[in-house]
């Protein structure tokens, strides 16, 4: 998994300022090289916002976004990524692997946790 360049600037100016934190996570189909200078995914073809967001931990942060079968029907998944926005805007983290097809019959839902040391 990778945090991106810009996700690490914006989280280092989120403290103690008014910018807004990540609360959607985008999937895609692109094969693309994972780097910390994505700012995007290759092929995005959805995104959801979090149905849950937990920071009840200290220096933990659990997001989980869920895609129901009908959204998930006939995708190659092969990235996601967490966003700001509920579209466009920059990417702040992106993970890449071997291509998951759904056929219409899976749901599918991602926890991703971010933990500072």
């Amino acid at each position: 998994m990778v945090f991106t360049t810009y996700g690490k600037e914006t989280a280092m100016v989120r403290i103690g300022s008014d910018i807004n934190e990540p609360a959607y996570i985008g999937i895609g189909s692109g094969s693309g090289v994972v780097s910390v200078t994505n700012t995007g995914l290759v092929h995005h073809t959805d995104r959801n916002a979090f149905t849950t967001s937990d920071l009840s931990v200290a220096r933990k942060w659990e997001m989980i976004a869920d895609f129901n079968s009908v959204e998930m029907s006939g995708t190659p998944l092969r990235e996601f990524g967490i966003f700001v926005e509920s579209s466009g805007g920059k990417l702040w983290q992106r993970e890449g692997f071997a291509a998951i097809q759904f056929d219409g019959t899976n749901e599918l839902q991602i926890q991703v946790t971010w933990e500072v040391y």
